[in-house]
């Protein structure tokens, strides 16, 4: 009698699905509620993103198409059906983030303070830079550090959904400035080496086998 056996990686899959999912619709939901008066001339939020505006519909625009891509080069299921697409849109990425990022400097200079600006262009760096070597890996057959990289580059894309998320906590919002300053500082911070603990995790808590071999040896009468 033949035992099927469910695949490790469907259920890896599925929890990729639903974490992209849910952070989608976290996405969708924190934009509506940060800029749902955006076109209306006379709310407070159109008048705050006013001096910004051009520069705010390049960063928005590239912006979320990168985070939407982002999604799909992270799918192993279309990596391993449609090489060609995911080639294809792993360039569009690429060109999307290069635009988006450093657009958010100029929307800072605008209408935030200068450690806000200070923030966007560390989160601009950071994003560029780590697609940029993923982009290098790739070009160079290296396919693991290419998948690595990529995921440390949208960790990046993600700052701005967590961080909307956080602000209005009230003990946050009771901050003012300060509070939104200490949540975007932390959160880019967390951008920079949480994706590196996450792929290290398994061989951080990991045993060598040498030092096991090493230590049974010494057990040994």
């Amino acid at each position: 009698m033949s035992t099927v056996v469910t695949p490790v990686y469907r259920s890896k899959s599925q929890a990729k699905l639903g974490f992209f999912l849910v952070f989608g619709l976290l996405t969708v939901f924190v934009t509506y509620m940060k800029n749902r008066g955006f076109f209306d001339p006379s709310s407070p939020t159109a008048e705050h993103y006013a001096p910004a505006l051009g520069y705010l519909l390049v960063h928005g625009l590239f912006g979320a198409l990168a985070m939407l891509l982002g999604v799909f080069q992270l799918s192993n299921r279309l990596r391993a059906r449609y090489l060609r697409v995911h080639r294809g849109l792993g360039y569009v990425y690429v060109v999307c983030v290069f635009v988006a990022a450093p657009f958010a400097i100029p929307v800072a200079m605008k209408i935030d303070s200068l450690s806000l600006v200070a923030a966007s262009g560390v989160q601009a760096l950071g994003w560029m830079a780590t697609t940029a070597i993923a982009l290098y890996c790739v070009r160079n057959g290296n396919i693991v550090q290419h998948r690595r990289w990529m995921i440390r580059s949208y960790f990046f894309a993600m700052v701005f959904t967590v961080a909307r998320l956080l602000i209005p906590i009230p003990p946050i919002m009771k901050l003012g400035v300060t509070g939104i300053e200490v949540v975007v500082w932390s959160t880019i911070a967390l951008a920079a080496f949480l994706p590196s603990l996450l792929l290290d995790w398994r061989a951080i808590v990991t045993r060598p086998a040498i030092k096991q071999t090493m230590a049974t040896a010494l057990e040994q009468p």
